[in-house]
């Protein structure tokens, strides 16, 4: 079959792109993602996370931990949410979980165990079950109820800490090429969230530098706020949506992460929101990192960073999942703007979601 100049030409686009990734692992993780964009073979995310996350010695370790804690143990998680359901679907392959404790868990399920509070588990428990911490935020709390109840310290693991370190405790910071070379640098957080990001560049910079922390939504405003009172004086929190133009369009108020720029309205919790470009809101003010989670809008942010990157170069963090064009689309933009980029591919979670493109000058 007889390919067309726009076939070849998105070739040519793929193979050039493909040229300026970093590592081997990027290039590995650049393939997983681009077969998965043209063939929708959940296998290749799965490969992703396999050579990545799944991969980490630290996960390995931990995972051999509870293999030898069951020998003569019954397991059981604390915690229903996103992370209990992380870890049980990662070893209920290798493991036979008991139940989950959960201080809420009315209406909860995780696959066919059973869920107690803490007042039920005391009746079903017995001298040989060990219990495994979920929950990253709440995990002091969790392991102070335990021992209320008589559970000894040897009898808690804490698998949230294990589970925060290779996700969201690395995302954005861990790469090595990426590592603070200002004497100050200037960051832009661009979907700010609840301002945890911010307070991690702060960290990874020795507070040695200031941060623009862009959020629309008025809920994830309030936990930026609350977050970050102690750090005022090294950022500022924009209350506006970054777009490719300054203007104003609707937004999905999710009070989470997934809370969104749309282009229609037909959604529930939509409000219209103040959009600005970097270019315009920053002018000629130095930048030296830009990290954008826009839900699917990171396309329409570099094109109004369009100046700050053409002069200014400032190290990127992307991401580059939320939709299928991605993988190819994005590169090619930043690419477009300063050829002189190395890019590299790392992945952050256990499922599909939180893989960034780095660009380093």
């Amino acid at each position: 079959m007889m390919l067309g100049l726009r076939d070849k030409h998105m070739i040519e686009k793929i193979q050039y792109m493909y040229s300026k990734l970093g590592d081997a692992l990027s290039k590995e993780i650049y393939m997983d993602r681009l077969c998965y964009s043209i063939t929708h073979d959940n296998r290749y995310l799965e490969d992703m996370i396999g050579r990545t996350v799944r991969n980490q010695e630290e996960w390995k370790g931990f995972c051999q931990s509870l293999i030898v804690k069951a020998v003569d143990s019954k397991m059981y998680l604390f915690g229903a949410g996103v992370w209990g359901t992380i870890l049980y679907n990662e070893t209920k392959k290798f493991l036979q979980w008991q139940g989950v404790l959960d201080n809420h868990p009315m209406g909860k399920t995780l696959g066919n165990l059973s869920i107690y509070s803490l007042e039920q588990f005391i009746d079903v428990y017995d001298d040989d079950a060990v219990i495994i911490i979920t929950s990253y935020k709440n995990s002091a709390e969790m392991f102070t109820q335990l021992q209320e109840i008589g559970i000894s310290r040897k009898q808690i693991l804490d698998a949230a800490s294990i589970i925060y370190k290779l996700t969201e405790g690395a995302i954005y910071f861990d790469l090595e090429e990426l590592n603070p070379q200002k004497q100050y640098e200037i960051f832009v957080d661009a979907g700010g969230y609840d301002g945890l990001t911010t307070k991690g560049f702060l960290n990874w910079c020795n507070r040695k530098g200031y941060s623009y922390c862009f959020e629309a939504d008025n809920t994830n405003l309030l936990s930026a706020e609350y977050n970050l009172a102690e750090d005022m004086e090294c950022c500022e929190i924009v209350p506006k949506a970054v777009w490719s133009q300054s203007c104003y369009l609707s937004m999905c108020m999710k009070g989470n992460c997934a809370s969104a720029v749309i282009k229609d309205s037909g959604s529930n919790n939509i409000q219209r929101v103040e959009t600005v470009t970097l270019d315009d809101y920053l002018g000629d003010k130095p930048v030296t990192y830009i990290k954008m989670d826009v839900e699917g809008a990171e396309l329409e942010v570099i094109k109004g960073a369009k100046n700050i990157i053409m002069r200014q170069h400032p190290r990127l963090a992307v991401s580059i999942y939320h939709k299928i064009e991605d993988i190819w689309e994005i590169p090619a933009l930043i690419l477009e703007y300063y050829p002189g980029y190395q890019l590299y591919l790392r992945h952050y979670s256990f499922s599909h979601y939180d893989t960034v493109l780095y660009a380093i000058p």
